[in-house]
C-alpha cells in the first residue's frame, strides 16, 4: 500500500515537472504582432493586420493566428528549431516577389518554431527560380 502511494506521488511530482518544463517552452504569453502584409501560413492566407499568435499546446506543435478583429484565424503545424539565441519575440516571413510567407516564430530563448516549406511557397519559389527568397522578419510583443 505505501509503496503505490509512493508511486503515485512521484508519478504526479514527474508530471507536474514536465507541465511546468512545458509551459515555459511556450511561453505561456500570446505573441501580438503588426504585420503589414497579406501573407500565407501553410494552406491559408491571412490578410495584413494586428495578429495575435498563441500555443494550441504546450510543446509548440500548433501555433494559432488570429487577427484583432477575430475575422480571420488559421492554426499551423510546426517543428522546434534551435539557434543562436533570441532575446525578442519575433515572426520571420519568407518574401517571394511580393509573396510573403510565414517562416520561423520565436519568443526568446534558443528555441523557436518552423513550419515547414509548403506547397504554395515551393511553388513561388520556382516561378522566381535565380531569386534568393528574402527574409523580413516582425517584431512582436507579448501580452501581459
Amino acid at each position: 500500500m505505501k509503496k503505490q502511494t509512493y508511486t503515485m506521488i512521484a508519478t504526479a511530482v514527474l508530471l507536474g515537472c514536465l507541465t511546468v518544463s512545458a509551459n515555459a517552452q511556450c511561453n505561456g504569453k500570446p505573441l501580438i504582432a503588426k504585420i503589414p502584409f497579406q501573407f500565407s501560413t501553410g494552406k491559408a492566407t491571412l490578410p495584413a493586420g494586428e495578429y495575435v499568435v498563441k500555443c494550441l499546446d504546450l510543446n509548440r506543435k500548433h501555433l494559432v493566428f488570429q487577427s484583432s478583429d477575430g475575422k480571420a484565424t488559421a492554426i499551423v503545424s510546426m517543428i522546434l528549431v534551435n539557434g543562436r539565441s533570441q532575446e525578442d519575440a519575433r515572426l520571420v516571413f519568407r518574401r517571394y516577389g511580393r509573396r510573403y510567407f510565414f517562416f520561423q516564430a520565436w519568443a526568446g530563448g534558443s528555441s523557436g518554431s518552423e513550419l515547414p516549406t509548403t506547397h504554395a511557397e515551393r511553388s513561388a519559389a520556382r516561378e522566381l527560380a535565380g531569386i534568393k527568397p528574402q527574409r523580413e522578419t516582425i517584431a512582436a510583443t507579448t501580452s501581459q
